[in-house]
């Protein structure tokens, strides 16, 4: 039997998926893990690990789609750089997949790949533009514009985790992850509440934020409110730029919390002249690996010759 292979590496957990050739878009198998800190070498260790030896793959595989958390060089194959990844920096991924599968792979921006899913697998397909939000440890857009994903003239269309929602605060350095993020992403959020606490930022969870804005706490109330708000100015922003039919919603933040959606609708049908649905991700969960197997359906077909690619950095 002939399989594709699916590569989701997150800031928390790396997912894997096994697709037949014939039937790429279905899962056959799939298994995660947390995502390795000691860099690139590591992560692909494990991925290697799971493929072969959790997910019992014998045969060589037909071709790998791989996505990640960010900028990344689509032409070159190149992560350029992954900020909640540890020392993903001009990582060669799509030459160390092929190094290591002996199979033609591609990579992807992972929310972009997750547009790219949504737009041929989901409600929203043949629809143009589509835009997908992800909010979850960070925040970003992908866009999907008459079926091919906007890369922008440095591969960072679509990051808006960079937006400046209010001006206050211009002309502070926000990197790495952005001004937006840190205030609404989950690490962003994570942060603000362990300061309100007063307690350590690596002990506290964005999770923890939600559950006591839940349970009725003030300072747990603005802080939600506000970070809604100010993701809701993104996407009104992003709606008058590019007029999209559809708006699709992910991440973990995003699906848990139906707030967030009602919000965006309330701001965009006071904002803009025809406000486009706003709803959950159809895919779920599984959006970004989707959008990994559309990788490697893309080029399951290209001839390969083999790859003698060094290890990448961290290895």
């Amino acid at each position: 039997m002939a399989f594709i292979a699916g590569i989701d590496i997150g800031g928390t957990r790396t997912r894997c998926a096994l697709a037949r050739k014939d039937k790429p878009h279905q899962i056959w198998r799939k298994a995660s893990v947390a995502t390795p800190q000691q860099g690139p070498g590591a992560v692909l260790d494990v991925v290697e690990d799971i493929i072969r030896d959790r997910l019992g793959v014998e045969e060589p595989l037909c071709a790998v789609g791989c996505v990640a958390p960010g900028m990344t060089d689509t032409q070159s194959g190149v992560v350029l750089e992954a900020a909640n990844l540890n020392n993903w920096i001009n990582v060669p991924l799509v030459a160390e997949l092929e190094r290591r599968f002996q199979a033609p792979a591609a990579v992807e921006n992972d929310v972009n790949a997750a547009a790219l899913a949504e737009s041929r697998l989901s409600v929203s397909a043949e629809m143009s533009p589509v835009v997908y939000v992800t909010l979850s440890t960070g925040v970003a857009a992908g866009i999907v514009i008459d079926g091919k994903i906007l890369q922008g003239g440095n591969y960072c269309s679509g990051e808006i985790g960079s937006m400046i929602p209010s001006p206050e605060y211009l002309d502070q350095d926000w990197q790495p992850g952005g001004c937006l993020e840190q205030l609404a992403g989950g690490i962003g959020l994570a942060a603000q509440w362990a300061k309100i606490q007063g307690t350590l930022s690596n002990t506290t969870s964005a999770r923890e934020v939600f559950q006591a804005a839940d349970a009725g706490d003030v300072r747990a109330v603005a802080l939600v409110n506000k970070a809604t708000d100010y993701i809701a100015q993104a996407i009104v922003a992003l709606v008058c730029i590019l007029d999209p039919e559809i708006v699709i919603l992910g991440g973990s933040i995003g699906l848990a919390r139906p707030r967030i959606a009602e919000r965006v609708r309330q701001a965009l049908a006071k904002s803009v002249p025809h406000a486009p649905p706003v709803i959950p991700s159809y895919l779920g969960e599984d959006a970004p690996l989707l959008g990994s197997l559309v990788l490697a359906e893309s080029c399951a077909g290209a001839s390969f010759s083999g790859s003698t690619a060094p290890s990448s950095s961290g290895s």
